[in-house]
């Protein structure tokens, strides 16, 4: 070691963790494509991502991961993109959002490429709204309602929440939004973003569909927060690993 034991450290790291990785695919080389999407910087991204590789690559058999960060703030991110230590290297991508041209996308064979490209700042949100749904509408009723949902998170940090609903209304096919508890809040419940009572019904949304069941007393806090405090939760839910790191240890 070339150095002496200065002292014994503690050696319980027990720890309940639920980890769910943002986006995870099977590439055509038989690779795993992970992707996790960030609101704004965060120190221990490294080390987040680190320990999602291991858990990845465990669970699929040391299959190689192939991991990016697709970043959604408004400022250039500082972040870290790896761990440069002398019994580790480790690194990964990191793309902001604004580089990815949504029209690879749109085109892809797959119904949940053309979903990724709301995310994407294309010049008209709308016309990339309209081009996602016409892709959507050609899933059966099942997959449609799932990409639909995924449509409505994604459009929510893209503050696109009300053109969605406008275009899907405006479509000669039937989203059935009725049958999918998710869609059925979003777009009854949550219609107006401006609205409070309809932005924290979003906020549980995205929450429970992250974290899964909310404390009564997160359900409360929710209700009672004002825009400020809603739009802050709102963009920490893709990034926070834990209801602690969103509301606090104490809160809750």
């Amino acid at each position: 070691m070339g150095s002496p034991v200065a002292r014994f450290l503690n050696t319980d790291f027990s720890t309940v963790k639920e980890r769910r990785p943002d986006l995870l695919a099977q590439l055509a080389d038989g690779r795993l494509l992970h992707v996790e999407f960030q609101t704004q910087d965060i120190q221990k991204l490294p080390w987040r991502m680190l320990d999602y590789y291991g858990v990845i690559g465990d669970r699929h058999g040391g299959v190689s991961v192939v991991q990016m960060v697709l970043y959604l703030g408004e400022k250039p991110s500082r972040m870290a993109l790896g761990i440069d230590h002398p019994s580790l290297s480790f690194s990964f991508d990191l793309h902001h959002i604004s580089e990815i041209d949504p029209a690879p996308l749109l085109d892809s064979r797959s119904p949940d490429d053309a979903v990724l490209a709301i995310l994407c700042r294309s010049g008209d949100t709308r016309q990339t709204i309209r081009r996602i749904l016409a892709r959507i509408a050609e899933l059966d009723p099942a997959a449609r309602s799932d990409a639909a949902a995924r449509l409505a998170i994604f459009a929510q940090l893209r503050r696109a929440v009300p053109v969605v609903i406008e275009e899907v209304k405006s479509m000669p096919i039937e989203f059935d939004i009725k049958t999918h508890p998710f869609l059925s809040d979003i777009f009854d419940q949550g219609k107006l973003e401006g609205e409070a009572r309809g932005r924290a019904e979003m906020l549980l949304r995205l929450l429970r569909h992250r974290h899964g069941a909310l404390p009564q007393s997160i359900v409360d806090r929710v209700y009672a927060a004002g825009n400020d405090d809603l739009d802050q939760w709102t963009d920490a839910v893709l990034d926070a690993p834990s209801l602690d790191a969103i509301f606090g240890p104490s809160k809750h």
